[in-house]
C-alpha cells in the first residue's frame, strides 16, 4: 500500500510490525507508570492497551467518560495478566480543577509516585471549513481542545513532577498531527494551526527539561470516529501508533530521537539509523526553511538566551 503522504525513511508503515511490538521483552515496561488522556477510545485506547501488553507496572487513564475508561481498563488487565495495576479517573481537560484533583488522585494512588510517562493524546477537530466561512467562536474551540486542554494536562504534570519528584526523568509523548506542518489541507486551517501550537509548545518541554525525552508523535491516518468525522481516508490501524509509543518509551536508542516529530508511519530501524544525521541537522523540528541553516539548533537556543537576559536586565 502506497504512503498517502512522503515518507522520511524509505520504510512506511500502516499497522504494526516485529520492532514495535510491545509484546516483546525488549519493550517490556514493567517498571513503568504511564498516563494517558483521552484513553477511553480511539488511538488512546490503542496506546492504554499496547502497554498493558508491555507490561506496564501502571496505567492511569484520564478521560469524561467513565464506562468507556472502564472497557480499556478491563482489557489491559486481560492483556497483560492482571499485572498491570489499573487507575482509572474521570476529568475535562479544559477544567482546570478537574485535571489538577486527577493528577492528584493519581499520584496518591501509586504511593506518592508521579507517573513515569505521560501520553498527551486527547483534543478534537472543531471549525471545520475555510477562513471565509468559518465560524469564529468555533475555529478558536479548536484551540480550546488542542492547546488549552493539552497544555493544562501538561503544566500540571510539570508541577507534580516539581513537587514530587523534581530530578527526575520523564517522558512525555505529545500527539499533535501532520497537519500541523504540512503545507496545506482544505478546511482545516482550525485544526491545523492548533496542532501546531501544541506541537510547539511540546518542543518548549524539551528545550525547558533537557534530561526528559519528550516527542511530538503523528499518529498516522489512523481508523478513528475522528477519521471519519473529517471524511479522511484512513489507511492507518491503531495498533501503528500504540507500538510506536511503546517504543519511544522503551527502547534506549529512542534518546537518540528527543525532541523530534516524528510520524508513526516512519520505520524505528530506520530512524535510529539516521539518527546522527537528525541531530547534526537539526531535522525533523518546527523551522524556517532556507534560514539559519549554518547555526545549529544549541547555537540558536544560546542566541535566544541571550536577548531574553537581555530584555529582562534592569539597567
Amino acid at each position: 500500500m502506497a504512503p498517502l503522504y512522503p515518507s522520511f525513511t524509505p520504510t512506511y508503515h500502516h499497522d504494526q510490525y516485529p520492532a514495535i511490538d510491545p509484546t516483546q521483552s525488549a519493550l517490556d515496561c514493567s517498571y513503568k507508570v504511564v498516563l494517558i488522556t483521552g484513553a477511553g477510545g480511539g488511538i488512546g485506547r490503542g496506546i492504554a492497551l499496547a502497554f498493558g501488553k508491555a507490561h506496564a507496572q501502571g496505567v492511569a487513564l484520564l478521560g469524561r467518560t467513565q464506562a468507556t475508561l472502564a472497557e480499556t481498563a478491563a482489557e489491559i488487565k486481560r492483556l497483560s495478566g492482571g499485572s498491570t495495576d489499573v487507575f482509572v479517573v474521570t476529568a475535562d481537560i479544559m477544567n482546570k480543577s478537574q485535571v489538577q484533583a486527577a493528577m492528584e488522585s493519581i499520584v496518591e494512588h501509586y504511593g506518592g509516585r508521579v507517573p513515569d510517562v505521560l501520553v498527551n493524546n486527547a483534543g478534537g477537530l472543531r471549525g471545520i471549513g475555510n477562513l471565509t466561512d468559518v465560524d469564529i467562536d468555533e475555529f478558536m474551540e479548536a484551540f480550546e481542545i488542542n492547546v488549552r486542554g493539552p497544555l493544562t494536562v501538561l503544566q500540571t504534570f510539570l508541577r507534580a513532577n516539581r513537587e514530587h519528584s523534581p530530578d527526575s526523568s520523564r517522558t512525555v509523548i505529545n500527539l499533535p498531527s501532520g497537519a500541523a506542518h504540512i503545507p496545506f489541507a482544505p478546511t482545516a486551517a482550525a485544526y491545523g494551526t492548533s496542532k501546531l501550537a501544541n506541537a510547539k509548545i511540546t518542543e518548549y518541554v524539551h528545550h525547558e527539561n533537557p534530561s526528559w525525552n519528550v516527542f511530538n508523535m503523528q499518529p498516522g491516518v489512523v481508523k478513528t470516529a475522528l477519521a471519519a468525522q473529517s471524511g479522511r481516508k484512513a489507511e492507518d490501524e491503531p495498533e501503528l501508533p500504540a507500538g510506536f509509543a511503546v517504543w519511544l518509551v522503551a527502547h534506549p536508542r529512542a534518546r537518540e530521537l528527543n525532541g523530534k516529530f516524528m510520524w508513526a508511519n516512519w520505520d524505528v530501524n530506520e530512524l535510529v539509523e539516521r539518527s546522527e544525521q537528525i541531530r547534526e541537522r537539526d531535522l525533523l523540528t518546527l523551522t524556517l526553511k532556507g534560514w539559519a541553516e549554518d547555526v545549529n539548533a544549541e547555537e540558536l537556543k544560546r542566541r535566544a538566551a541571550s536577548v531574553a537576559g537581555n530584555a529582562n536586565r534592569k539597567d
